[in-house]
């Protein structure tokens, strides 16, 4: 009797330990879509793309939130969800908020941990809605269908329907990409799931085929639940 209460302590203890699905926002994934105009420390500007994920909480590229170049923080930020022009869109946010990433670049570029999140001073998903998130197993990942929503230059929605391969770990593939707006979620829909899940963030790509994802993890789960993105 004793060991097998022990056993099912420790089932309940793993079963804690271990993000499920989330419930996504009722949402329009366009509105909760972020085209990010981005100025660093050191002076480089660029654009990109970001996804809510919890009330708070939106997840990026990490190259969005530090220079991939010159390995310098992040000096000012707007996100535009919703965009229909770089200066039009449902819902811009412009005021405090913290960022995380898992690779500040200090050795060069790599996409292995080309990730990052920032959570917002407001409940900006009380406006914009959110995407549900999903750290999803190998074989949950491979080889299966997904979607990337991505902004291009000038804020125009970008989006990509293919199939998509594990390539280790912490990395997804796929054979097809787009050019522009890294960052964006690559998420799923369908059965089993209640609303979009974003299961990894696009990252990069090598022309003239293939693009790449950073996977979710219930590491990166946790610290956005530490930060406060969910509540």
């Amino acid at each position: 009797m004793l060991k097998r209460a022990a056993a099912l302590v420790l089932l309940f203890t793993l079963l804690l330990a271990v993000p499920l699905h989330s419930r996504a926002a009722k949402f329009d994934p366009h509105h909760a879509l972020a085209y990010m105009s981005i100025e660093f420390e050191c002076g480089c500007t660029r654009y990109g793309t970001g996804a809510m994920i919890g009330k708070y909480g939106l997840i990026t590229a990490g190259h969005n939130l530090y220079c991939s170049k010159h390995a310098q923080r992040l000096k000012t930020c707007t996100f535009l969800f919703g965009a229909k022009s770089p200066n039009s869109g449902k819902y811009r946010y412009s005021g405090k908020f913290t960022y995380h990433v898992y690779d500040t670049f200090r050795n060069g570029y790599s996409a292995e941990n080309d990730i990052g999140y920032v959570i917002f001073e407001k409940a900006v998903g009380n406006s914009t809605g959110w995407f549900g998130y999903w750290a999803a197993s190998d074989e949950d990942l491979n080889m299966e269908f997904t979607n990337v929503y991505l902004y291009s230059g000038n804020a125009r929605l970008q989006t990509l329907y293919t199939v998509q391969y594990v390539a280790n770990s912490k990395q997804i593939y796929m054979d097809d990409y787009l050019p522009y707006g890294e960052g964006g979620p690559v998420f799923f829909t369908g059965e089993g799931l209640d609303g979009a899940h974003v299961v990894a963030v696009y990252t990069s790509y090598t022309s003239p085929s293939k693009g790449f994802g950073r996977r979710l993890t219930n590491e990166i789960i946790e610290d956005m639940r530490r930060d406060g993105a969910f509540n």
